[in-house]
């Protein structure tokens, strides 16, 4: 059976079309291997304030080490946050928002070793100068600038509870590494 002209132009279009879509929508993936898993950190800072307008309202800046167990892991001596909080005291509870970048020079993750940086943000209550301290929940991305993590790329999230020089937090984390 033998096709018209026009017919087997129409086919072969169609064809390469399809052709461009499956190669479109595969090529969008990147290769790899997810690893997923949960762990703990715990930070010791230094804390500086610094009151705004109004002054219930204070710029929190802490500065100090960070150490990962579990899925990712680091020393104390590799690992570097600082953290800016905007913490609102006009009226109970105590609440505000938080933004904090962890570098991790040394990480190990799946047995890849390299540098990591997390950048996270969220949300705390509570009051960190006293016993009870503060509750935190924030979300993070993770981006492999070296070494064999280089590359790699992900997001978590954590809770947490922190005092006015240190901190204990628990993740879970879903991280790619590249083929």
């Amino acid at each position: 059976m033998k096709m018209s002209g026009k017919i087997a132009t129409l086919f072969f279009f169609a064809v390469v079309v399809s052709s461009f879509l499956l190669l479109a929508e595969t090529s969008g993936k990147t290769k790899g291997t997810l690893v997923t898993g949960t762990g703990k950190f715990v930070t010791q800072v230094t804390r500086t304030s610094e009151s705004l307008d109004p002054p219930c309202v204070t710029l929190v800046t802490r500065v100090g080490n960070v150490s990962f167990s579990g899925l990712i892991g680091n020393t104390p001596e590799n690992g570097y946050q600082e953290t800016h909080a905007l913490r609102d005291e006009c009226a109970a509870p105590i609440q505000g928002t938080t933004a904090t970048t962890y570098i991790l020079k040394e990480a190990t993750v799946a047995g890849r070793t390299g540098g990591l940086i997390l950048k996270a943000s969220g949300i705390f209550d509570g009051d960190v100068t006293l016993p009870a301290g503060a509750r935190t929940r924030l979300h993070f991305k993770i981006r492999g600038v070296s070494g064999d993590l280089k590359g790699v790329t992900g997001t978590g999230q954590f809770v947490g509870q922190s005092t006015t020089n240190c901190s204990f937090n628990t993740y879970y984390a879903e991280i790619l590494l590249p083929d």
